[in-house]
Order: structure tokens, then sequence, then C-alpha cells
């Protein structure tokens, strides 16, 4: 990653509700070089602090409670001196009305979270090349909303910032590249009556120069050309992934199928004979235009998704190691204080401790699960197949229900071939799971049997499956945004990857979950 060309000593301010999130964004500033970061908890706190000390810069939450990070960036552009302080907003997805709304407030930069260290990296560096250049910045919006292929070296777009397709087509730029003046001539009027901009190209040549420069939405190419024909600058066309992806339109009176199907192999979108039917040219030319603008699309979209699974990775990383040594110092404290006999003789003290530790084991599995989620999602998790003594396993996982639901373990002993730690983790959180739905003091019951070279496991207790739930179990995709529904689409996961499967048996007033697991 390059270094920074910004000065580290600038005094950085970022607001976010979230502390975890102030930790992380001041954590990369860190190790991006910045020595004076300043953080603030809401909006009314950033404005404290930038009425009492000089900023260089503002990195905020759009989403917060009280005073929004709109609401901040438009009291900056409206109370603060400098009208012109760099000015990045992190929304937590990509609504454009937003997008347009922070915008028109004068955002010097938008990043959707999760992002990743690179794009945070550009992103700032862009902020900090801009500062003082308003009429650069708002070009920098301006080309936010055009089509990728339609600004050369442009920094990455405002995702959710694009105007509707069609109103973009309306404005492409055609290059028309022929080195008859008459051909020009009629063809760049007739794109000039329906609003295109054009520009010309005498020369193949010439048209290379002018492509890197003015980069066109679409090239329309004649064939027969002193020098360099069309075919020689389709092909160097092609071959620069810098202009790979520009649809090229021969346009040419060779009109014998081995011409065509050359210029069609040479990467042209289509190949137009001579003389134009200028009808056929137009309803070909806004085609062309509009597949190229929904796979640039399509690119910016894959791009992203590609940057936020690597990011959540990371944030999944960073979110588990980063709350293990808290919530391990909080469980031996919890432990040490319930151990005293002073504190044990109070029963409020004592609830309270429960509370205290139970709670933190609670994070502290929520974390793990997450962790493990994750690696599943991105095909990083690698199981560890070996024998697993069911029984030793659920004396273990049912220590987490034990307090308030009595547990009947199966009569057989069962060995499993499995990843122990995976194992116990899908065992612990169906039943949390159980425990959560039915009430205090119902049994759940557990049961096994060898079938077809493998262990069918029951699990069973008093109350319906949650419809949510249930659809988890039917191939639900992607993780679900609900948090009562994790731990099923958890469980089904930590089934699969260990070459089991889980499922729900038709019962009206009870649950009956059975899973499915390699015997060893």
């Amino acid at each position: 990653m390059p270094a920074l060309n910004i000065d580290p000593t600038l005094p950085l301010l970022v607001v976010d509700d979230n502390q975890q999130m102030r930790s992380v964004v001041k954590g990369i500033l860190s190790d991006l070089g910045f020595v004076s970061v300043f953080l603030a908890g809401s909006g009314e706190e950033a404005c404290r602090i930038l009425a009492e000390r000089p900023i260089a810069a503002v990195i905020a939450d759009l989403d917060m409670p009280g005073m929004s990070g709109l609401q901040l960036l438009q009291w900056v552009r409206a109370n603060m001196a400098d009208a012109e302080l760099p000015f990045m907003l992190l929304p937590s997805e990509a609504n454009r009305e937003g997008l347009r709304a922070a915008a028109q407030a004068g955002v010097t930069d938008c990043l959707i979270k999760p992002f990743t260290l690179a794009t945070f990296h550009s992103k700032l560096q862009a902020m900090f090349q801009s500062r003082g250049d308003a009429a650069a910045r708002r070009a920098a919006i301006r080309r936010a909303a055009m089509p990728a292929a339609a600004v050369a070296a442009a920094p990455a777009p405002l995702i959710g910032m694009e105007r509707p397709l069609e109103e973009r087509l309306r404005e492409a730029t055609v290059l028309v590249v022929d080195d008859i003046a008459t051909n020009i001539k009629v063809i760049a009027g007739m794109l000039a009556e329906e609003g295109y901009g054009v520009k010309v190209a005498i020369s193949g040549k010439k048209a290379l120069e002018i492509i890197p420069v003015h980069r066109p939405d679409l090239i329309l190419l004649d064939v027969m050309m002193p020098e360099m024909d069309g075919f020689e600058v389709c092909r160097r066309l092609k071959a620069d992934p810098a202009t790979a992806d520009i649809p090229v339109i021969f346009l040419s009176a060779k009109d014998q199928a081995d011409d065509i199907v050359g210029g069609l192999e040479l990467g042209a979108v289509d190949y137009v004979t001579k003389p134009v039917d200028p009808a056929i040219l137009k309803a070909r030319l806004r085609t062309h235009l509009r597949l190229a603008g929904t796979m640039a699309e399509l690119r910016r979209q894959n791009s992203a998704v590609a940057d936020n699974a690597q990011l959540r990775e990371e944030l999944e990383r960073l979110s588990r190691y980063d709350l293990a040594a808290p919530l391990a110092e909080v469980l031996a404290a919890s432990g040490q204080l319930l151990a005293d006999p002073a504190l044990a003789a109070s029963p409020a003290h004592r609830a309270r401790l429960d509370t205290l530790d139970q709670a933190a084991r609670h994070a502290l599995r929520l974390a793990g699960l997450s962790l493990e989620l994750c690696r599943i999602e991105q095909g990083a998790c690698q199981p560890r197949a070996a024998p697993v003594a069911l029984d030793a396993l659920l004396a273990r996982a049912t220590a987490a229900v034990a307090r308030s639901h009595p547990v009947m373990l199966p009569a057989q002993a069962a060995t499993l071939l499995a990843d122990h730690a995976l194992c116990h983790m899908l065992f612990e959180h169906l039943l949390l799971n159980a425990a959560a739905h039915t009430p205090a003091g119902t049994s759940i019951v557990l049961g096994a049997t060898l079938d077809d070279g493998g262990w069918a496991l029951t699990l069973e207790y008093a109350g319906v499956l949650p419809a949510a739930q249930r659809a988890c179990l039917h191939g639900l995709a992607e993780r679900p945004a609900a948090d009562a529904t994790l731990p099923m689409y958890a469980a089904r996961l930590l089934a699969q990857v260990q070459g089991g499967a889980l499922s729900a048996l038709d019962d009206g007033a009870r649950t009956r979950l059975l899973l499915r697991m390699p015997s060893a």
C-alpha cells in the first residue's frame, strides 16, 4: 500500500456513537501514522470539540442518535470558519437519497461500511488532495454519478449516487473515427440531435491519442483508413486493460462475412455496414450504451461485494480478538467475586454478579460464533474430524442452560466423527436457542439413534419452532439480519461444514429437531 502524502501531525476527529467502531477507525489512522486523533461519541460532542480546537478533517458515522452525521456536516458548513473542512461520512448502507443529501450538504466523500483498509487509505488520500479546491470536489461528485466507463483514472464513485441509467445514457459521449470529413459530419450531426456528446478523430492514430484524455462511452470506428486501419485500432484498445471495456461499433463499407466476423472476433460489440440507416444505428448505439452501463454497474457492485466480504472477515476477527481479552478478565473477576464469602452472603450482590457473569459468557459465545460463521461463509473453515464422545461433549454444552432447564441426555452412548470445537458450539447454541423458546423449568430432551451408518440425534422441547427459524433450516443463503434467527442459521452451517444436516420434524405442539452426523 503506498504511503500517505498527508502530514501525520494534522489533528483528525472521528465521530461515531459505536465505541468499537471509533476504536477501529482510530486504530487504522494510528497505523497510517496519525498521532493526533480526537474521538467523539455523538454529533453534539463533535460540535464542542470543533469549537474548542483546530481540526484538519472529520470522519463521521452517518446514522447516529440525536445529531446525525448529516446534521453535523450541515452544522460544520454553516458555522465553521473553514467552509471547506474535509468531511468524510461513513454510512452503513448505500441509501441513494441519503447520499444525495450528503452531496448537497457539501460532503467531501462517503465510504460505505464495512470498508477495506485499502479503500479507506485511498479515500483519505483523495480527501486531502482535494483540500481547498471546492470546484475539484464538486467535479468529483459529478463524476461519481457517471458510468464507470466515462471516467478515466477517476476515484471510485459513491455507491448509490448514480443517477438512473437512462438519464446517464442521454449524456453519453461517442467518439467517431473516420478519415473522411463528410462521413464524420453526417454521423456527428445525427448523434448531436440525439443529445450525445461527440468527439471526432480523423485517423486511427489520432483516436488512440484522444481516448486516454477524453475517454468516450462508445466508439464508432471506420475500418478502411490509411496508416492504421480500424481493425488495428480495435486490437490495441482491447489489448489495453484501461480501454478494453469501451464498446466499439465498426462502421464500414466492407460488407463481406469474413470482414464482419473478423471485426467481431477482435472484440467489437457490433458491425454496421455503410450506407448507414440512421434509425438502425441509433437503436444499436442505444442498446450497446445501455449494456455497457449495466456491465459497469455490475463491476462496481462486484467490487463492492468483494471489498465488503474481505472487510467483514477483518472486522469479525478484530471483534473476536478485541473482545476475548476483556471478556476473559470480566469472567475471571466475576468468578473471584462470586467466590468471596462476604459478597456471596448477600443475595442481591450474588444475583448481580451472576447476571454479569452470564452476560460476559454470552458475549464471548456470540463473538466466537460470529468468527466461525465468517470462516464458513468465506469457505475458510477447515474442520478437523476426529472421534467425539457425545456424552462428554453434552456434559459441557448443557452447562449453559442447566440452571434454567433440566436436560435429559441420550440413553445410548454415541461417538461422532466431527470437529470437537465446532460440535460443542453447535450443541451449545441449539440448547441455548431451545431454552430461549420454552418456559423455565421445562425439560429439553436429547436422543441418539444409529441410523444408516450415521447418528440421528434429536432435540425436543415444548413450543413451536418460529417460522423464521424454520426458514433458516430450509436453505437460507445469506446470514439473517434478525438476531432471533441467527442461532438456527448458525446451527445449520455448523452441521453442514462437518458433513451433517439439520432439519425440523413436523409437530404441532412441540419443536423436534433432527441432527444427522457422521459416525466414528
